[in-house]
């Protein structure tokens, strides 16, 4: 068994550990540097993953560039989907006007046919009374404009080929001269069966009978009325009509079906293409997030968890600006670290004795509130350090305190604790009375050893739970302070 009497352990102070730290961590960079200067020199071992050097600006502006153009693509391609959609419906908003045109020009051509057919055939009612009704009808559609000649006007306006218009004007032609039959027929027929001075028949321009005409029986006038009504040329020139403006209907239907598939199949294209940028924008923005993710979001993301736990950050995975901030972070931290011992020494460790210090202890039974093992709780007192203090001087103090850590330490482990002064601590966990009363026997042999006095008390509990640490300290104390009070008085009266 070594002899204690000489383990006085001097420590060096805060401030030589600090320049012991900042010496090693310099040579620890210069190290680093070396090892670097040999790792640019060597070949480049395939094995070892290298560094992204591709900084994230590099590799993202030519993507927002690239973004940038196929979405004026887009643009493009939507204004022009839209002009052709746009010039498609006003194509066949007309093809339906002129198609009206031409069907209301046909109409109102076969209108007065039939309402001068229906006077001219039938001039009288069943009553007797002149059967002038129908002529009602007429006068509003021969004064309508939907004659030929003001449709004729019209298509001249319109954009649709000449052939229409010639199909037009012939038609026109036709439905002139039906006209001008309609009111010779119905000259003479009002001149048998007058038809009454009223509006709108009135004005209604029937022409003037010639001399023979004039000379001719009631019967007679009647008779070549319906004869120019019921005339071949009459019904020749009716069908004209009908045959040229269907001719024209559907010339106009099929232009505008026609450019109606143009336009169309242009559309279309315009489409396709524009479907086909903006998969290609999907594509695009896909490998974007993924390489962000890959290379930003989830290097970054490991990062937030290794910060928490103190670990050194991966410097080999991310663009540029990721590895040097994980770079920079893992100096830190290096510093950091060396610096936490250093300070956590200091804050924690009785720089004397190299014991915890009261902070530790406070903080440690913090820790053992929720135990339920036994544990044992034992509070000392140096005797005589004032004595010593007085009579031998500070450093004699100072030996007499780290002989009594040194004993209280290897005797009771690691758990030991100097509050201050001449008061230490020491707390044994998942201990017997048998195990702590062998401590204690071990304690009592180095303390003769030493030549030490050095007064204790102690508090035991089978289990924690059942009672709280502040109870077997206050214990601990009372019993330490009862054996002190007998040691002093059996000193004082020797």
């Amino acid at each position: 068994m070594t002899n204690t009497t000489t383990v006085y352990k001097p420590h060096g102070t805060i401030a030589q550990k600090l320049v012991q730290m900042m010496q090693d961590f310099e040579n620890s960079n210069r190290i680093k540097q070396q090892q670097a200067g040999e790792k640019e020199a060597a070949p480049v071992n395939k094995a070892q993953k290298p560094k992204h050097k591709i900084s994230a600006n590099k590799a993202i502006i030519p993507v927002i560039i690239i973004l940038a153009i196929l979405h004026i693509i887009i643009i493009f391609l939507i204004m022009s989907i839209n002009r052709y959609t746009g010039a498609l419906s006003q194509a066949q908003r007309s093809a339906g006007i002129y198609s009206n045109d031409a069907s209301s020009f046909m109409g109102n051509t076969m209108q007065l046919s039939e309402t001068a057919s229906s006077y001219i055939l039938m001039p009288q009612t069943e009553n007797g009374e002149v059967n002038y009704a129908p002529l009602f009808t007429y006068a509003a559609a021969f004064f309508s404009n939907h004659r030929g000649e003001q449709v004729l006007q019209n298509f001249k306006t319109y954009d649709v080929s000449d052939p229409v218009k010639g199909l037009l004007a012939e038609a026109n032609t036709s439905s002139d001269y039906m006209i001008e039959t309609q009111l010779h027929s119905l000259a003479l027929m009002s001149s048998v069966y007058p038809i009454p001075d009223i509006e709108p028949l009135n004005q209604i321009p029937l022409p003037a009978l010639t001399a023979e005409e004039s000379s001719m029986t009631d019967e007679q006038r009647e008779n070549l009325s319906r004869a120019l009504f019921l005339d071949r040329e009459y019904t020749n020139n009716r069908g004209q009509v009908n045959a040229k403006v269907g001719q024209a209907i559907g010339m106009i239907q099929g232009a505008a079906q026609a450019k109606a598939g143009e336009m169309s199949a242009v559309i279309s294209r315009l489409r396709s293409v524009m479907w086909i940028t903006t998969a290609t924008i999907i594509v695009i923005l896909v490998i974007t997030f993924v390489m962000l993710y890959r290379w930003i979001l989830n290097p970054l993301g490991k990062f937030t968890k290794q910060i928490p736990t103190g670990e050194p950050l991966d410097e080999q995975e991310g663009f540029k600006e990721v590895t040097v901030l994980a770079e920079a972070y893992n100096d830190v931290l290096k510093r950091r670290n060396a610096l936490d011992a250093i300070l956590r020494s200091a804050a924690e460790t009785d720089a004397l004795t190299n014991l915890q210090n009261r902070y530790s202890f406070e903080r440690y039974i913090l820790e053992l509130e929720d135990r339920k093992s036994p544990m044992a709780v034992l509070l000392f007192d140096v005797n005589y350090l004032k004595q010593t203090n007085d009579t031998l001087g500070h450093l004699a103090g100072d030996r007499l305190i780290c002989t009594a850590a040194n004993c209280i330490s290897d005797s009771f482990g690691e758990k030991c604790y100097r509050f201050g002064g001449d008061e230490f601590a020491a707390i044994v966990e998942d201990c017997t009375p048998q195990s702590l009363q062998k401590m204690i026997d071990k304690f009592q042999v180095y303390e003769k050893m030493s030549n030490v006095s050095i007064s204790y008390g102690y508090a035991y509990t089978p289990d924690l739970s059942k009672t709280t640490i502040k109870k077997l300290i206050d214990e601990a104390d009372r019993n330490m302070y009862t054996q002190k009070r007998e040691t002093h008085r059996k000193h004082d009266s020797r």
